[in-house]
């Protein structure tokens, strides 16, 4: 073996030296010269504590995002910047994938999840434990090892889930809160426990090629000789409307946009949807699924409403077929996608009108109690003109649109002015006080929306344009493969 240093130093010495570096200074300080690599000799053992220390390295892989496992919330959320650089190792492949490659349990259950720091695998990710040992013996001390982390974890495991076992003396209610332990214990617990089995994370793909765990994978059955789609359902996502959850990008949204109206009487600022990865049989790569060429057959989870066109390939793949048809499919997708919207906005505008007038129905009629049936006058001077049928408006949106704007800041101005306060906050309950506060944003996305498929109708390649540009949805390419 050659000097390993300019200086004659003893052995044991460098050994102590090479004992302080960390997993990814070990490897590379392997690959400076065969005298180091002879020295160092490492094993599979070395290079995956190498990879999970570039897991905790931001220019590596990204934030180390936070799970609260009593709120079930990550920080910060899928759908920000952020995730769009976080990447997580894979111990199949032996590579730092994006998130995306792997489903939920592979990032967020407690033991796979990325340690963040102060946790004692991050600890662990600052030292190596390499010793200058014989293959064997080096072997048989890192099972030792790993069998006196399990024993500690088992201590700490009982810890953590006390939440999940009944008190000594529960309460007498059936429904009443059960009082958690006040000490840190649990917080305590938790900082043994997150990240430890990181060395058994394996990506959608290599679950795919491995077939053991094929369970992890959902498919879709929908050919006579039973072969599936593979499609990995994971996180859950804010997005500000549908189309950019499938197009996200290829029109610019304003700078505010209503609420949706939910049941209950609920308003909700985004819409909530999971994302897919599916596999594509023809390119052998994942995408999402906005990338398919029937992006709608996930709508409703892993069910399709129509037997879906076969083979279920990408948009890469249906190019090569026919260019043409793919660029008006994906344009009449996308307008659809406009279209249903913007009839959300008309039946939102059309449906707080409707409870307006139903406010002024004198109160001796049959539906007695009406809350302005003293201002009938008000309620006949805002309906002068209009086109009613059980309080519908029948009329065209579009041409009515600066008529009805006047009637609603009328209407705005008598309700905050001459109506008492007892009566306007019954009035501004539900669904109907957000009516009143985004009405002007209720008009200007519907007119928004309106102006965007008048250009889509005008480019026909607008849409496959952007997809070839952005490739917004894949996920995998050839050379990861």
């Amino acid at each position: 073996m050659g000097l390993l240093l300019e200086k004659d130093i003893p052995i044991e010495i460098v050994e102590l030296i090479v004992q302080q570096l960390d997993p990814i200074s070990l490897i590379s300080l392997s690959q400076v010269s065969r005298s180091w690599r002879t020295l160092i000799s490492p094993n599979r053992h070395d290079y995956v504590r190498r990879l999970l220390a570039l897991e905790l390295v931001p220019e590596h892989a990204g934030i180390v995002p936070l799970f609260d496992e009593f709120s079930q919330k990550l920080t910060p959320p899928c759908e920000s910047e952020e995730w769009k650089s976080v990447k997580y190792a894979c111990c199949g492949c032996m590579k730092l994938l994006t998130h995306m490659m792997f489903d939920n349990p592979a990032i967020l259950r407690r033991p796979y999840r990325k340690p963040p720091p102060g946790t004692l695998e991050a600890e662990k990710a600052v030292v190596t434990d390499w010793e200058r040992l014989e293959p064997s013996a080096r072997w048989r001390r890192i099972q030792e090892r790993a069998a006196r982390d399990e024993e500690e974890r088992k201590k700490w495991r009982k810890i953590a889930n006390r939440r999940h076992e009944p008190p000594p003396n529960p309460p007498a209610h059936p429904f009443a809160r059960v009082p958690r332990p006040h000490d840190d214990s649990e917080a305590e617990a938790l900082r043994y426990l997150v990240g430890t089995s990181r060395q058994k994370r394996r990506c959608i793909e290599c679950l795919r090629r491995s077939g053991k765990s094929i369970s992890r994978l959902h498919g879709l059955e929908f050919r006579e000789d039973g072969s599936r789609l593979l499609a990995v359902k994971s996180r859950n996502i804010k997005v500000p409307f549908e189309l950019e959850r499938l197009y996200p990008g290829l029109i610019k949204p304003p700078r505010q946009l209503p609420r949706y109206w939910r049941a209950l009487r609920l308003t909700t600022d985004a819409l909530h949807r999971n994302l897919y990865a599916i596999f594509c049989p023809s390119c052998e790569t994942w995408q999402e699924y906005g990338a398919m060429w029937e992006s709608g057959v996930l709508n409703w989870g892993f069910r399709y409403p129509n037997r879906p066109r076969e083979p279920f390939l990408c948009n890469h793949c249906r190019l090569k077929e026919d260019p043409d048809l793919l660029a008006k499919e994906v344009k009449s997708h996308a307008m659809l996608l406009i279209e249903r919207h913007r009839s959300t906005m008309d039946w939102c505008i059309r449906l707080g009108w409707r409870l307006l007038f139903r406010d002024f129905r004198s109160p001796k009629s049959r539906l007695s109690g009406a809350l302005l049936g003293r201002y009938k006058d008000v309620g006949d001077k805002l309906k002068e003109g209009l086109q009613l049928e059980d309080f519908d408006l029948k009329i065209d949106l579009n041409s009515a649109l600066d008529d009805l704007h006047r009637r609603f800041k009328d209407y705005r101005e008598f309700l905050y002015t001459e109506v008492d306060p007892a009566t306007r906050s019954k009035i501004l309950e539900g669904w109907f006080k957000p009516w009143i506060e985004e009405y002007e944003l209720l008009e200007s996305t519907y007119l928004w929306l309106g102006e965007q498929i008048s250009w889509l109708a005008n480019n026909e390649r607008a849409v496959l344009d952007y997809l070839l540009e952005k490739d917004p949805h894949r996920i995998q390419r050839r050379r990861d493969s």
